[in-house]
Formats: C-alpha cells, sequence, structure tokens
C-alpha cells in the first residue's frame, strides 16, 4: 500500500478514518460529534484508563491560526461543565504531522497548565502506522472500497442466486457450492469491512413464508446484532445477521430507511406503535403490517413489502447493563427487600420541538423473574412504573423466591428506591400505588416456592417449582401445607375416631391425648424426611387393646370432630430420639 497523501483529505475524512483506527484498538471508543459539542474530545476511551483524543487535519508545521486551534480544543475540554467529573489519564493530538522539539514543548507548556497530564502527540509516524496496521480502513475511508463491500454483501444473497433462481435452477442445485460461495463471501466482509461483521444461516423451506417462519427467524436473532434480514424464495432461506465492530460503527455507517406500518385500531400492534413512537420501546410486529426500504450496511437493505420486523433499543450506552439496587420499605419504614436489578435498556420517543416525548427503561432482576419497566411521559411529565413476574417453572425454589416475594411487596403501603448497586442509599422513597389483590398465579408461585425453600432444608435433593397449570391441586396444597408447617404454624384435620398404638402405660380415662407420627412428603425429585409430626385431639377411648392385622390399638371417639397437629420442637424431638 501506498504511503497517504493525508494533505488532500478534509477533516471530517481524517477524523472519521482516525477515530475508526481507534475504535479497532479499544471497541468501546466513543466518536463525540460537534453537533454534541464536543467539549474538546473527538475520540473518548473509558477502559481501564481514560484517555481523550483531539484529531486535527493539519499536515505540517502549524501556524498561528493552527495554534490557537489547538489551544481552544484544550480550553473548552477544561471548562465544559459536561466533562468536569472526567480523570483523564492520557490526552492525545493526532495529526498528521510528526511535531519539532520546539512544537512538543509549547504543547506540553500548555496543556498540563491546564491541569491536564502531559500529552500524547501522535504524529504523522503514527498515522502512517495505523494505517500500514489497518488497511481495510484506509481502503473503504480513503481507497473506494466501500462500493466492493456493498457488492461482496449482495453476493450473499445474490451471487448466490437466490433471488432470481427459477425451477431449472434448482434441479441443478448443489448445496455445497452454494454453502462455498456464502463461506468465500462472508470471510471477505468481515476481513475487510471496518465496521460490521456478519453471519449467516442458511436453511431449506417449502412454499412461500407464514408467519411463523417469520415470528422463527426473529427469535434466532442473537444479542449485539443490529440488523438481521431474511430472504426466501420458497426453498432456500438466507438469515443474514449484522454486528458492529465497535461503539461508532452504527455513528460511521448509520442503519436507515423508511417504514410503513399498518395495524387495525385498537389492537395490540397499535399500541405497541404508539408506544415505539412515545417511549422508543422495542417494537415487535408480524408478518404483514411492515414494508418500505431500508439502507443498511454492505447494501443488504432495499425495498420490500409485507414483512415483519423487531426493533430493539440501541443499548450500547454507558448505563446500559449497569446493575442498580432495589430497596422496599414496609409500611413502618423498615427495609423489607433488597434486590439486584440489570438494566436491559434505555430508550427514547421522536423527538418533538420541545425535546423527546418520553423516556423507557426496563429492568430486571438477577433471576430473571421480576421485570420492572419505567416510563416518563414528558408530555404529561408522569411517571409511571410496571412489575411483571415471570413463570419460575422448572427453575430452583431457592433461586426465585426472594424475587417472588418482592413483587409481593410492590404496592402500598410500601414504598421503593433505586440506588447504585454500591455507595450510599437515597433518602427518597417511592410511594407504591394500591392495586387490587394478585391474580392467582403470582401468589400461588410465591406460596409455593417459599413452602419448597423449607423443605429444601430437609434434604440434598434439589427443588424446583413445578409448573402449576399441570400439578394436581392436591399436590400444591400438600406442598404449601407442609410448608406452613415447618414454618411453626399447627394444622387441623377432620376425624371422627383415631386409632393409637396400645401402651400398656396409657390412660384410659385421658380426654387429651397426644402422640407422634413419622412426616414426609413425596415430591417430583424424590421422597423427603421430614421427621415427626405430633398430633393432638380431645376425645373418649372407645375400644382398648384393639387387635388389628398390623398390631394392637387403641381406639379413641374425637369429641370435636378436630385433630390438630404441629412440628416437634426441637426439645420434643431432642426427647423422642432419647427414647430410641
Amino acid at each position: 500500500m501506498s504511503r497517504i497523501e493525508w494533505s488532500r483529505y478534509s477533516g471530517d475524512e481524517i477524523e472519521a478514518v482516525v477515530a475508526m483506527f481507534i475504535s479497532a484498538i479499544f471497541p468501546s471508543a466513543e466518536r463525540i460529534t460537534p453537533s454534541k459539542g464536543d467539549g474538546g474530545i473527538d475520540v473518548l476511551v473509558k477502559t481501564d484508563r481514560t484517555r481523550v483524543y483531539q484529531v486535527k487535519r493539519f499536515s505540517g508545521p502549524l501556524n498561528a491560526s493552527q495554534v490557537k486551534q489547538v489551544k481552544k480544543s484544550v480550553d473548552r475540554l477544561v471548562n465544559d461543565p459536561r466533562v468536569s467529573d472526567l480523570t483523564i489519564d492520557e490526552w492525545h493530538l493526532v495529526m498528521p504531522w510528526d511535531p519539532t522539539l520546539e512544537a512538543k514543548k509549547w504543547l506540553t507548556e500548555y496543556v498540563t497548565g491546564k491541569g491536564l497530564p502531559e500529552p500524547i502527540w501522535d504524529g504523522l509516524t503514527k498515522c502512517d502506522l495505523w494505517a500500514s496496521t489497518y488497511p481495510n480502513i484506509v481502503d473503504y475511508y480513503l481507497g473506494g472500497n466501500a462500493q466492493r463491500i456493498q457488492d461482496a454483501a449482495l453476493a450473499i444473497v445474490h451471487a448466490a442466486r437466490l433471488k432470481d433462481i427459477d425451477d431449472d435452477d434448482i434441479e441443478k442445485f448443489n448445496v455445497a457450492n452454494f454453502t462455498n460461495e456464502l463461506e468465500e463471501t462472508v470471510r471477505f466482509l468481515n476481513r475487510e469491512d471496518p465496521f460490521y461483521s456478519y453471519g449467516v444461516h442458511v436453511e431449506p423451506v417449502v412454499g412461500p413464508p407464514t408467519p411463523e417462519d417469520a415470528q422463527a427467524a426473529l427469535e434466532r436473532v442473537k444479542p449485539g446484532v443490529v440488523l438481521s434480514t431474511t430472504r426466501s424464495n420458497g426453498q432456500v432461506s438466507v438469515q443474514v445477521d449484522v454486528y458492529p465492530r465497535n461503539a461508532v460503527a452504527t455513528e460511521l455507517n448509520p442503519i436507515f430507511g423508511k417504514l410503513t406500518f399498518s395495524a387495525e385500531k385498537g389492537s395490540p400492534e397499535e399500541r405497541a406503535l404508539r408506544d415505539f413512537v412515545k417511549f422508543g420501546s422495542p417494537l415487535d410486529l408480524p408478518l404483514g403490517t411492515v414494508g418500505g426500504s431500508l439502507q443498511a450496511p454492505g447494501g443488504l437493505g432495499g425495498d420490500f413489502e409485507k414483512g415483519a420486523i423487531r426493533l430493539i433499543p440501541n443499548s450500547t450506552g454507558n448505563d446500559v447493563g449497569q446493575d442498580l439496587r432495589m430497596i422496599l420499605y414496609d409500611g413502618d419504614g423498615n427495609q423489607s427487600d433488597v434486590m439486584i436489578l440489570n438494566r436491559r435498556h434505555t430508550s427514547s420517543g421522536f423527538p418533538t420541538e420541545e425535546g423527546v416525548s418520553g423516556l423507557e427503561a426496563k429492568l430486571v432482576d438477577e433471576s430473571r423473574i421480576l421485570e420492572i419497566l419505567l416510563r416518563f411521559d414528558a408530555e404529561t411529565q408522569g411517571q409511571t412504573a410496571e412489575f411483571t413476574v415471570n413463570r419460575p417453572d422448572g427453575r430452583l425454589a431457592t433461586e426465585v423466591l426472594a424475587s417472588l416475594e418482592a413483587h409481593q411487596h410492590m404496592r402500598a403501603p410500601y414504598t421503593l428506591t433505586l440506588a447504585p448497586r454500591f455507595g450510599p442509599i437515597p433518602p427518597y422513597r417511592q410511594d407504591l400505588p394500591e392495586i387490587d389483590p394478585e391474580p392467582d398465579s403470582p401468589l400461588l408461585w410465591y406460596q409455593v416456592a417459599k413452602s419448597l425453600c423449607l423443605i429444601q432444608e430437609h434434604t440434598p435433593l434439589a427443588l424446583h417449582v413445578p409448573d402449576l397449570t399441570n400439578t394436581d391441586d392436591d399436590v400444591i396444597q400438600t406442598i404449601i401445607s407442609t410448608g406452613a408447617l415447618l414454618n411453626g404454624k399447627s394444622g387441623v384435620r377432620e376425624a371422627n375416631w383415631v386409632r393409637t398404638e396400645h401402651r400398656a402405660d396409657t390412660n384410659p380415662d385421658a380426654t387429651t391425648i397426644g402422640f407422634v407420627v413419622p412426616w414426609e412428603i413425596e415430591l417430583a425429585e424424590g421422597r423427603v424426611d421430614l421427621g415427626n409430626l405430633a398430633c393432638f385431639f380431645s376425645g373418649a377411648m372407645s375400644e382398648r387393646a384393639k387387635e388389628e392385622p398390623d398390631g394392637l390399638f387403641d381406639v379413641w371417639t374425637v369429641t370435636d370432630g378436630k385433630l390438630m397437629f404441629r412440628m416437634l420442637t426441637s426439645e420434643e424431638q431432642a426427647a423422642l430420639q432419647a427414647t430410641k
């Protein structure tokens, strides 16, 4: 590759190329655009060290005006209140000219005099080194390689003849050759495209695409994908997933287009569209509801109709993925629940003259059982919080109990606070609304999980929450009542008579009778031995030492028809063991 004539290119071109060089080294690098007011920062890298890059196109000795521009950039950095809390470890001046000792001296004195670290001057030598290390970036921006990459991306579909394949071609279709063509094209793209990498999924299809096919394709979209397109000719379906290589890819080579949505008034699709416009909520529309045109990386866009679409917030900001604490307080102000929440996405609605129309954040707890959707409506200045509990079927009871319990508390008189995962808890408390009692399912999940956690203390078997829709009511009630007994409560059953093992020292005139029985429960995972139950009733002996096939028994009439039972206390259990 011949040496670059940097002086031929504009400041925007050089800044874009340098931003891509730095992003190739640090994928999390952010490009700060002048439209945002760059605050003296062209590229910001926040890893183990905070690095600030200021990029200039100057390719020769600096004149007075150019020196003034550099100084002005430094001044903006140290005076802009938006970056006042930024602790800068490295400050770089990037320009395609190697400085003289005199130039380095005045820059060092000026930069350090403003309280910044000693500057690093990345000059012509560094720019040329980057260019030789990342020739694909240079080729894309400065060598006309953009069109080659677009043509190659189109070959994933077109060169494989997917769009134009006819019946004669189908008869001669060679899967191995088709696969080789795709693999070769994808390898080229992933080597040459500086912005995106590509993945391909190919499968046979029979007939035209159905709504189920479209939904299955949407479900296959993996985390990190910014665009996934699926094309089918009724014989073969090719899904192409596009991944950004770094944080500046979608800015320097954006995905945009014009879409037309159709939805019946009052339908779930219409509500989803309204939330998308107002809050930037994820949008998932079925086959037949979307048409338009799309300009996408590698020429993968184009016109389409009667499609399906899934739009997911581009959650790559510093706040996304950040852990938060949710603290719940009871009516007396005592802390009752603490949950660690992960921010899954933040989004904003379409901009208006007054600003964005609304904001949204989705939080999910560590067990993935509890979801919280926070919304702010800019028009009404109102805030809402929507709490959702996901089905815990098949999950370990010990993993989901805390989330199910917290969900039961998300109503008045409880209050709520959100705080960073570490550090002090802010003093404010958010009142929770008074809401109707929970539907049966969340409450029943909580009761079953709580009981299973108590049973878990008595067995090495890993106990899971069953699918309650496919579990007999008797089994569910047995689990819940067993949990209540283990929690120290007493149980009552109807009984007209009771037989007890005959003992010679039993008082036949007793009116309050107690005895001990073994206690166990049968669960899907196996049988659990819980020790013994103490049973009590009021009654009178009706038969003494009655002979039965399994031994001698005393038979009692229960006076009030109630047999009471409870778990043995630790003292009673110890005394029972001593008699054995």
